[in-house]
């Protein structure tokens, strides 16, 4: 989720670094030509770098496993964001690990050489305000920024919570203050950005889920300010029905109860038998009747809405 163009291998040219939520970064390697084909990045030993959980491709599961961890132990945290980040000053890219649980960040650092990069394979926590980074909520992308604009670099993350969940706390972006010098970052308490918004409104606002942020001076005016991309949860405020329309309503409510059962009763045979193509326009003319219906119903009874937006936050 989070990515990067670097050069990481020091060839002059930049590559393209990312992570998926099978729990391992990924690298695109630059070329003249292009980019190469995205491989997983290894660490020292041949081992695909993880924090501790991942999706095991061969035995098409996802598996836990604390060989990356100082003490061994899984902390069952996945890796979906990478950044290289020369953490030692030792001229080299070192590797910062974002976890989508628990909103953690780890650091690995590069045992190798510019050219060719020699990942530990060794998970140690990236700390803030000297306690373990951990935003409220899960980890989005994290950034990196010199957000004060005093040489250094500082950490600037998004935040992910429950996108179809009306309760609960939100997403929001934080800043983490680079206070260390060069070779010895040392970044600061989580300060807020963007707050994470109250769930339950009633109509359409500022993200409050998912936060991706990123960083840049937009409007060209010399500070940095934040693109945010994001969800934003409401439910409209209902109207009072009529006798007619309530029982409407309850008479809609009934049928999708039934159309839902009717639904699952069909996957469930499908995936016992085996999918025929007669088979198939029958679940799809249960759920084309199923969506119908909701949409009638949401017209008398309002239902949480979820909407995907992009929002400029101007830095004043």
């Amino acid at each position: 989720m989070g990515s990067q163009f670097v050069d990481i291998n020091g060839d002059g040219h930049l590559d393209y670094l990312t992570a998926t939520f099978d729990g391992s970064p990924h690298i695109s390697y630059g070329s003249a030509t292009g980019f190469s084909k995205p491989e997983r990045v290894m660490d020292a030993q041949g081992q695909r770098i993880v924090i501790s959980s991942f999706w095991n491709y061969d035995a098409e599961e996802h598996q836990q496993t604390g060989r990356s961890m100082p003490d061994g132990r899984s902390v069952r945290e996945r890796c979906i964001s990478a950044l290289a980040f020369d953490w030692d000053a030792d001229g080299d890219y070192d590797l910062l690990l974002g976890s989508y649980e628990n909103g953690s960040l780890y650091r690995q650092m590069n045992e190798g050489t510019k050219t060719e990069p020699k990942f530990s394979g060794v998970n140690i926590p990236v700390l803030a305000g000297g306690e373990p980074f951990a935003l409220p909520a899960k980890m989005t992308a994290p950034r990196l920024v010199d957000w004060d604009a005093d040489g250094d670099i500082d950490l600037v993350a998004g935040s992910f919570s429950d996108t179809f969940k009306q309760k609960g706390i939100g997403g929001g972006v934080y800043l983490s203050r680079n206070a260390g010098e060069a070779g010895r970052p040392a970044f600061g308490p989580l300060e807020p950005l963007i707050a994470p918004a109250p769930k339950g409104a009633s109509e359409l606002r500022g993200p409050d889920a998912g936060l991706y942020a990123d960083v840049m001076d937009y409007d060209r005016d010399g500070d940095l300010d934040l693109i945010v991309g994001g969800y934003s949860l409401w439910t409209p405020a209902p109207r009072e029905l009529s006798s007619e329309e309530q029982a409407r309503a309850a008479e809609l409510g009934e049928l999708i109860d039934g159309l839902v059962q009717d639904e699952k009763q069909a996957r469930q045979e499908l995936k016992a038998d085996g999918f025929t193509d007669e088979e198939r326009d029958q679940l799809g003319a249960i759920r084309k009747k199923k969506k119908a219906a909701e949409k009638q119903l949401r017209e008398l009874v309002p239902s949480p809405a979820r909407e995907t937006y992009v929002w400029f936050y101007e830095r004043l």
